[in-house]
């Protein structure tokens, strides 16, 4: 709501001012191009030259009445050359600030879409710049200790000025924040707030600025700030089409960090269910991980996109996850593809890794379980975890089974092509596990 209550601020402070200024200089031209003519074409023929014509003597006409007509036809002229250059100019400015506006719109929609923190910040910034013709440009975001740090700067000498602190209320962008309130400078020199050591330090020339805070729900998170307006100075409309990305900025910042935290808590977690499976029989220890390298690799050999390489890592960590439900008795064994089901597809991060666990041990001749699924029935992403899991426990030293070596684990998968596994992802498991080292690791 806040970054459309800043559109349509936008569109009432600078639409409306602009839209009357056409109108009035387009009412201005028509004007002076066919009222101010036209009444002094007509004050004329009424007084001096109908006469003539009700004469019929229209060669006696007096050469300053000539004149006047041509001086006449002059002006009319040169009202519709005024009404030409005033509309031309209405819609090139229209065409500009159409332009902008568009511009404006891509970006919000570029940020929104970029779920990485240090990508956003740094697209955030460029942006900025491109969309104001700016030289130089910084965002500050407040840290731990409640000051403004620069998180990303660009243009000549940001180098030097990446990872400074900015006491809040000091300076444009820590007056800024202090204030909840825009600054538009286009003498930065000449202002109190004007910081000379940045300045001095990193070698940049600030002549003009401007700073919106980033404000989210009434907290302000940090400030966006742009430097030296190219070919001009910085304008009203600027500091719309600022605020206006600022705005949308501050939602996205905060998405980002919001995703980023549950991401970390989602890994920590991930981790503590990887350790409990892992505790079940300590005969299997690392045995998730190793099928999920595997599986990657067949994965990657297969060109699956990254979405799908994510949602078969993790359901590759939990495809034994069945197993805390059921226990690993040779009389449950087949429940925990159904039990490792229910547990996952709870948990909205992981959903879609559910359908792959209640999978992976259907075979592709159909006589696995839990459903005897047939062929391309079953999941790629399931095929692939089954085919890297029944590697692993060949060459697992722990394994229920005899352990068998690199060539002898392939051989016995080559053997079961068409029956136990899809021949494509056989194909693809023998182009991507080529070395023998690899076991184990």
């Amino acid at each position: 709501m806040l970054y459309i209550d800043r559109i349509m601020l936008m569109h009432s402070s600078v639409g409306k001012e602009f839209f009357a200024t056409i109108r009035r200089n387009v009412k201005i031209s028509y004007f002076t191009a066919s009222i101010i003519p036209l009444t002094i074409l007509v004050y004329f023929s009424i007084k001096y030259i109908l006469p003539y014509v009700t004469k019929g003597s229209l060669t006696d006409l007096p050469l300053d009445i000539g004149i006047i007509l041509v001086l006449s036809v002059f002006v009319s002229v040169l009202g519709f050359f005024l009404l030409t250059k005033a509309t031309n100019s209405a819609i090139s400015s229209l065409q500009n600030l159409h332009k902008r506006l568009t511009s404006l719109f891509q970006i919000t929609k570029q940020i929104r879409e970029t779920p990485y923190l240090d990508v956003l910040l740094e697209s955030i910034v460029k942006n900025a710049m491109r969309l104001i013709s700016a030289e130089a440009g910084s965002l500050l975001l407040y840290d731990d200790t409640g000051h403004l740090k620069f998180k990303v700067a660009a243009g000549p000498a940001s180098e030097k000025i990446k990872d400074r602190v900015v006491i809040t209320g000091v300076g444009f962008s820590g007056w800024c924040a202090a204030n909840k309130q825009t600054v538009r400078i286009n003498d930065a020199s000449k202002d109190e707030r004007y910081n000379h050591e940045l300045d001095s330090r990193s070698g940049f020339n600030t002549k003009s600025i401007m700073c919106v805070p980033l404000i989210l729900n009434n907290k302000v998170i940090g400030v966006l700030e742009i430097l030296n307006k190219r070919g001009g100075i910085f304008t009203e409309e600027d500091e719309n089409l600022l605020s206006s990305l600022a705005d949308q900025a501050a939602i996205s910042i905060t998405q980002s960090r919001l995703l980023e935290n549950q991401q970390s808590d989602m890994i920590h977690i991930a981790e503590i269910l990887v350790a409990a499976q892992d505790s079940i029989d300590p005969t299997k220890k690392g045995h998730v991980r190793r099928v999920a390298k595997y599986a990657y690799l067949i994965s990657k050999e297969l060109n699956l996109p990254e979405e799908n390489l994510k949602t078969l890592h993790y359901a590759c960590l939990f495809h034994d996850i069945g197993f805390l439900k059921t226990g690993s008795t040779r009389d449950t064994y087949q429940l925990h593809p159904k039990s490792g089901y229910e547990i996952i597809k709870s948990v909205s991060l992981w959903r879609g890794s559910a359908d792959i666990i209640l999978q992976h041990h259907e075979r592709y001749d159909g006589n696995g379980y839990p459903y005897g699924k047939l062929g391309d029935a079953i999941l790629l992403e399931a095929r692939i975890l089954f085919l890297a899991e029944v590697f692993d426990v060949l060459t697992n030293k722990y394994s229920y089974r005899e352990q068998l070596d690199f060539t002898a684990a392939v051989n016995e998968i080559e053997a079961n092509s068409g029956l136990q596994f899809d021949p494509a992802v056989i194909k693809a498991f023998k182009a991507s596990i080529k070395d023998t080292d690899i076991i184990g690791d």
